[in-house]
């Protein structure tokens, strides 16, 4: 009589190792050829996450938005960066769509921006608002970025999260295209929803 062969997905027998990545690690992968100057990722918590390609509606709402927000970013102090490392911590530096952060005479030519230096950050969703909603938010509410705006792109609206509290936003709306866009972060900067969506 043979013996009995567990079903391989009984979770006892095969515990899943997982190898988490540090950021050292990851421009490490960049420079000996393992990530390749054209691959669209980012480092997520330890993970290396393959990012959606860009479709024609995310690109145009993210020209729209740099001709909306950087001319008016001189008076505020801010400089406007598009799809640029933010340095969270040594094992998370995602790639928001836009990011305002504080000018520097540098152009943070030393370092990458940290959470600290981030006035509010934009992610455009053509097609990933569940992991921009379910991953990167919870990811920025926990190293108190201020604002995210979510241009949710699929169901013509804004999403706004404010007020990062024990590792989450304890305000967040969903404006539509009559409203406007108003940030608590730069009280200057107030963009009309419609023009916003296109």
């Amino acid at each position: 009589m043979g013996t009995t062969i567990p079903s391989i997905d009984t979770p006892s027998l095969l515990p899943i190792a997982r190898h988490r990545f540090t950021v050292d690690d990851y421009y490490r992968m960049a420079e000996s050829g393992i990530l390749s100057p054209t691959d669209r990722v980012e480092l997520i918590e330890g993970a290396i996450v393959d990012l959606n390609p860009m479709g024609s509606k995310q690109a145009a709402c993210l020209t729209r938005l740099d001709d909306l927000i950087r001319p008016g970013l001189v008076s505020m102090n801010a400089s406007l960066r598009t799809q640029c490392p933010i340095h969270l911590s040594d094992d998370s530096e995602p790639e928001p769509d836009l990011a305002v952060v504080v000018k520097r005479a540098d152009h943070y030519s030393s370092a990458h921006p940290e959470a600290r230096d981030v006035l509010l950050l934009i992610e455009v969703a053509e097609s990933s608002r569940t992991y921009d909603l379910t991953v990167k938010v919870p990811l920025y509410a926990r190293f108190a970025v201020p604002e995210v705006w979510i241009i949710d792109l699929e169901r013509d609206v804004v999403e706004v999260r404010r007020r990062p509290e024990s590792g989450a936003y304890a305000e967040a709306v969903a404006l539509r295209r009559a409203e406007f866009a108003q940030s608590t972060s730069l009280p200057s900067l107030r963009l009309d929803v419609a023009a916003v969506l296109g």
